[in-house]
């Protein structure tokens, strides 16, 4: 059987043939390491992801709803009305971002 002496990086004791430090609790194995931190990232990014999925405002629903609607006149005042919302949305999303990038420097 092959004796493995490998030394903690958490508090320095040497261990003998032990995938946890005797000492510190620490884990020693570099591969176990590296496959929890990516397990935690996995996690992190689902979450990140989860939260960015978010619902539409109840006006853009509301305009969005309308152009499916039945009778051809309301369909198209619903969506003109969805176009000139999202126009105004982009030109003002441009305004605070030109805002935010001249305070910045």
């Amino acid at each position: 059987m092959n004796t493995s002496y490998i030394t903690c990086s958490e508090c320095g004791t040497v261990n003998l043939n032990a995938e946890y430090c005797s000492n510190c609790g620490a884990l020693l194995d570099v591969v176990a390491k590296r496959k929890l931190k990516r397990e935690q990232e996995n996690t992190k990014k689902a979450k990140l992801r989860a939260s960015l999925k978010k619902e539409p405002s109840k006006i853009e629903t509301f305009l969005k709803n309308g152009t499916e609607h039945s009778n051809v006149l309301v369909r198209l005042i619903f969506q003109g009305g969805y176009y000139v919302w999202l126009f105004f949305a982009l030109i003002f999303g441009g305004i605070i971002s030109l805002i935010i990038a001249a305070a910045a420097g």
